[in-house]
C-alpha cells in the first residue's frame, strides 16, 4: 500500500457519500408536499405513506447532512439539515414534559410518547453535529437543557449508568424495547449516550459534561466490555451482565465501539484513559475479526456461545462500521492486515451490499451476498424490513458517516506522509 493506493479509495469512498448516499435521500426521503421525511421507502424507491415516522431516523437524518454540510459546505446537504432540524424540534419534541417522541404518525401526531433514552441520545448527538455546523446561542441553550434533562431523568442515581424507557412523563417503564428480556439496561443504550456526551464535550467543554463522559468510559471499561474483548449486551440495574447474554456477540456492536470508544477517549483529553482504550480497542477488533469477520469481507450478524452458532447475514450498517473499525485498526499499528481487510470489506460492499441499480444499501444480505427482498413473518432481525430502502431503523448515519470518516482518516494519513518522507506505512 502506498499514497496512491490511498488515494485511490479515498476517491471510491467520497464518491460513494457525495454521488449515491446523499443524492439518495435528499430524492427519495423528502416528503413531497410536506415539511419533513417520509416514514418509509420501499425497494421501488417509492414512499410507504402508511408507515409512522420515527425519532433514531430523523435524527440520523439530521447528524449526516449537517456533518455533510460541514464537510462540504453545500447548500443542499444545509438545507436537509435545516429541514431534519425543523422536524426534530417542532414535531418530535415536547413541548410540555421535554425530551422527544418515540415516533409520529404520517400527519405528525405523536404516536409512541415513549422516552427512550437511546431516541433521546441519537437526537442530542444530531443536535451537537448541528450546532457545530450552524451555532447559535440559542441552539447551545436548547442543547444544554436537553443534556440536564437527560440526566435528572435517566440517569440511576443508585447505580451505574443509565436507565432505558419513560413514559410521556418520564416514570419509569419495566418493558424495554432495546432488550430481549426486558433487561433494565443494555449496552447499545450506553454505546449511544457515550457517543452524544462525546459529541456534547466537542461543543460545551462543561466540567459536568466531562464527568459524564469519563464515567461512561469507564463504565464500558470496567463493566460493559468483556475480558475476552467482546461486549456485553443486556445488565441489570448494578451493571452486572444478564445471565441471558453471557453468550451472545453482536458483531457490528463490537467493531462499532472498538473505533466509537476510542475516539470518545481522545475527545476526553485524559491520557491514562486514552492508553487504556488503545489497548482495548486493538482487544476488540481483534476478537470481532476472529470469530465474525468472513474471508469474503463481509462481517456477520452475530454469534451465541461465545463465538459459535453464527447467525451468518451482513446487514448494512454492521458493513460499514467494519470499515471504519478496521480503518481504526490500521491507524493504531500500521500492521497492512487492516488495510487489507479495509479493502476486501469495501470490496464486498461494492459488489453485494450497494444497490447500483436503484441506489443506496440493501438493508440485509445473506452469507453469499445475496439480497433479502421480501419480508417474512418470522423475520429474526425485526428492527428493519428486508423489503424497504428507508425505515424507522435504515437511515444514512451508518454508511454515511462511516464514508466521511474514511475521507478524513486516509487524508490524515497522507499529511503524514507528505510531512514526513521517511514515514512508511507498511
Amino acid at each position: 500500500m502506498n499514497r496512491d493506493e490511498l488515494a485511490a479509495y479515498r476517491a471510491r469512498f467520497e464518491n460513494e457519500l457525495v454521488h449515491d448516499i446523499l443524492p439518495y435521500w435528499m430524492r427519495y426521503a423528502v416528503e413531497r408536499g410536506g415539511d419533513g421525511f417520509y416514514g418509509a421507502v420501499d425497494l421501488q424507491n417509492q414512499p410507504v405513506l402508511t408507515a409512522n415516522k420515527a425519532c433514531v431516523l430523523n435524527a440520523r437524518i439530521l447528524w449526516t447532512f449537517s456533518a455533510a454540510a460541514a464537510k462540504y459546505g453545500d447548500a443542499a446537504y444545509a438545507e436537509m439539515a435545516r429541514r431534519a432540524y425543523h422536524v426534530l424540534t417542532t414535531y418530535f419534541a415536547d413541548d410540555t414534559h421535554g425530551g422527544f417522541f418515540m415516533e409520529l404518525t404520517p400527519d405528525n401526531r405523536p404516536a409512541d410518547t415513549t422516552k427512550h433514552t437511546y431516541a433521546q441520545a441519537f437526537a442530542l448527538y444530531a443536535l451537537c453535529k448541528h450546532y457545530a455546523f450552524e451555532p447559535a446561542p440559542a441552539r447551545l441553550r436548547y442543547i444544554q437543557d436537553l443534556f440536564h434533562l437527560l440526566e435528572a431523568k435517566t440517569a440511576d442515581a443508585s447505580n451505574f449508568g443509565y436507565r432505558e424507557a419513560f413514559t410521556r412523563d418520564w416514570q419509569l417503564l419495566g418493558k424495554n424495547r432495546m432488550a430481549d428480556h426486558d433487561e433494565p439496561k443494555t449496552m447499545n443504550t450506553h454505546l449511544h449516550a457515550l457517543e452524544a456526551y462525546s459529541a456534547l464535550y466537542q461543543v460545551w467543554r462543561a466540567p459536568e459534561v466531562q464527568t459524564r463522559l469519563r464515567s461512561l468510559l469507564l463504565l464500558f471499561l470496567d463493566k460493559i466490555i468483556r475480558p475476552s474483548g467482546h461486549l456485553g449486551i443486556f445488565f441489570d440495574d448494578a451493571m452486572e451482565e444478564a445471565e441471558a447474554s453471557r453468550g451472545i456477540c453482536s458483531f457490528g456492536h463490537d467493531v462499532e465501539a472498538s473505533w466509537l470508544l476510542l475516539d470518545a477517549a481522545e475527545n476526553l483529553g485524559d491520557p491514562i484513559i486514552v492508553e487504556r482504550m488503545r489497548a482495548v480497542s486493538l482487544r476488540m477488533l481483534n476478537a470481532v475479526e476472529r470469530v465474525g469477520f468472513d474471508k469474503d469481507g463481509g462481517m456477520f450478524l452475530e454469534s451465541s456461545r461465545e463465538g459459535s452458532h453464527l447467525r451468518t447475514n451482513k446487514h448494512w450498517w454492521i458493513q460499514a462500521e467494519t470499515l471504519v473499525g478496521m480503518m481504526n485498526a490500521f491507524e493504531l499499528t500500521h500492521d497492512p492486515r487492516y488495510w487489507e481487510n479495509v479493502k476486501l470489506c469495501w470490496d464486498f460492499v461494492d459488489r453485494h451490499v450497494i444497490d447500483h441499480a436503484r441506489g443506496e444499501w440493501f438493508a440485509k444480505v445473506n452469507r453469499l451476498g445475496k439480497p433479502f427482498l421480501i419480508e417474512p413473518a418470522d423475520d429474526p432481525s425485526p428492527y428493519y424490513r428486508n423489503d424497504w430502502k428507508i425505515d424507522p431503523w435504515k437511515c444514512p448515519y451508518h454508511n454515511g458517516r462511516a464514508c466521511l470518516e474514511l475521507v478524513r482518516r486516509i487524508d490524515a494519513l497522507m499529511d503524514k506522509i507528505e510531512n514526513d518522507s521517511r514515514m512508511e506505512l507498511v
